[in-house]
C-alpha cells in the first residue's frame, strides 16, 4: 500500500521501522464519556434500570460486564454510559405492561442499601446515549465486511465533533475488557502513541487498516500475523480519554471511512 500524504492536523506516525502507510491526527479529538454510577436497590432489576436509563438490557449488560441478570445485588453499582445524572428507577408497576424477566438477588450477605440514586427527582427524562448501529441507516454492500472488535455501548460516531473531526467510533466497555480483531491480517504497529494510547493497527487483505485505541494491555507485536477475532488487546484508559472505552477506526486506503458502513450488526452474544 502506498503511502498517504498528510493532511491539515495530520502527521506522519513513527513506528520501529518508519512510518504508516497513512497520518494519524497529532490532536486526537475523543468525545466525553459521559456516566454516571447507579446503586441498585432492593426491588430493581436489569431490565427496570435499563428502561429508565432509555438503554437496552444488552447496553446495561455489556456497559458493566454482565453475564447474568441474576447475579445482580442489592448495593452493587452499575455504570450508565452516556447519562449526565442518576435517576429514581420506575416502580414494578410503571413498567407491568411489559416482562420484568428477572428480580433482583438478595442475598444475606448483599451490601445494606445506603439510599437511592443521587436525584429524587425527575423534571427531565435522562441523556440517551448514542443511537444503537443500524438505527435508520440504509444497508451498504460493504457492511458486513468486518467483525465487531467487542460488544459494547456505541456512544461516539464518526464525523465532526465541533470543529474536530473523529476518525473512529467509540465503544464503552469495562476496563479489560477483550478486544478482537476484526479481520485476519498482519499488525502494522502494536505499542503507544500520541493521544491514542496503547494502540493496535492491523492491515488486511482488502485495502482495509483497522486501528484499535485505549487499550489496557497488549496481546500481540508489530509484524504478527493474526487471525479474525484474535485477542489482540484489553480495554482501557491509556492515551487522551475520559474512561475506559475503545475507540476504533477503519481507513480504506489510508483515508478513515465510516466503520458502521463496514460492521454489520451488533453481535448479541
Amino acid at each position: 500500500m502506498s503511502s498517504q500524504s498528510a493532511r491539515a492536523g495530520e502527521a506522519p506516525s513513527a513506528t520501529p521501522g518508519g512510518t504508516f502507510p497513512f497520518a494519524l491526527r497529532s490532536a486526537h479529538a475523543e468525545p466525553e464519556l459521559v456516566s454516571v454510577r447507579h446503586r441498585v436497590a432492593p426491588g430493581e432489576t436489569v431490565y427496570r434500570i435499563a428502561k429508565t436509563y432509555g438503554l437496552t438490557v444488552e447496553e446495561l449488560k455489556d456497559a458493566n460486564g454482565i453475564k447474568d441478570v441474576r447475579t445482580l445485588s442489592v448495593g452493587q453499582e452499575l455504570t450508565i454510559p452516556g447519562v449526565e445524572r442518576s435517576v429514581p428507577v420506575d416502580a414494578p408497576e410503571a413498567l407491568a405492561a411489559e416482562a420484568d424477566p428477572e428480580p433482583v438477588r438478595t442475598s444475606r450477605d448483599a451490601p445494606p442499601r445506603r439510599g437511592g440514586p443521587v436525584v429524587a427527582r425527575r423534571e427531565e427524562p435522562p441523556r440517551r446515549p448514542a443511537s444503537r448501529p443500524g438505527a435508520a441507516r440504509p444497508r451498504l454492500a460493504t457492511q458486513g465486511m468486518i467483525d465487531w472488535p467487542l460488544k459494547g455501548v456505541l456512544y461516539g460516531r464518526f464525523g465532526k465533533k465541533g470543529r474536530e473531526p473523529h476518525d473512529g467510533i467509540d465503544l464503552a466497555a469495562p476496563s479489560g475488557t477483550p478486544v478482537k480483531t476484526a479481520q485476519e491480517g498482519t499488525v502494522l504497529y502494536a505499542g503507544e502513541q500520541r493521544g491514542y494510547g496503547n494502540i493496535v493497527i492491523v492491515e488486511h487483505s482488502n485495502r482495509l487498516i483497522t486501528l484499535y485505541a485505549h487499550n489496557r494491555d497488549l496481546r500481540v507485536r508489530t509484524g504478527q500475523k493474526v487471525r479474525r477475532e484474535q485477542v489482540i488487546a484489553t480495554v482501557g484508559e491509556s492515551g487522551k480519554t475520559s474512561g475506559p472505552h475503545l475507540h476504533f477506526e477503519v481507513r480504506l486506503d489510508g483515508k478513515p471511512v465510516d466503520p458502521l458502513d463496514y460492521l454489520g450488526p451488533m453481535p448479541s452474544t
